[in-house]
């Protein structure tokens, strides 16, 4: 994974998780992330200021990949295990009337997908 896509994407994942607890797996892989970046910054980088300045986690993150190939690869890991949580996650249903739902990542069929006709 490149570096600096590789920084980008945890410091996305690390305020996601700052900014709401979601629950279920998608929080347990956000938790790993913001978990694994405290214990490797902590005493150097507060990952609460993020929030105003996420630029600056970003260049340490890619600094800290830069000198120790270890982290860079264990990143990646937490980082793709993310990434996969939440694009395998994203399934919605917002209707009042009529059906509108959007399933990703679905093998079967969802019912009402094909409406051929309606009744009143």
């Amino acid at each position: 994974m490149d570096l600096s896509f590789l920084a980008v994407q945890a410091v996305n994942a690390t305020l996601y998780m700052l900014d709401k607890g979601t629950g279920g797996a998608l929080e347990k892989a956000g938790v790993d992330v913001v978990e694994f970046l405290k214990a490797r910054f902590r005493g150097r980088l507060n990952l609460e200021k993020a929030r105003e300045e996420p630029k600056l986690l970003e260049a340490a993150i890619v600094s800290e990949a830069q000198q120790d190939a270890k982290f860079q690869e264990d990143l990646e890991k937490l980082i793709t295990q993310f990434q996969q949580v939440q694009n395998s996650s994203n399934v919605s249903q917002s209707t009042q009337s009529g059906v509108n739902v959007n399933v990703s990542s679905n093998p079967g069929t969802v019912i009402g997908q094909k409406i051929d006709q309606f009744f009143r």
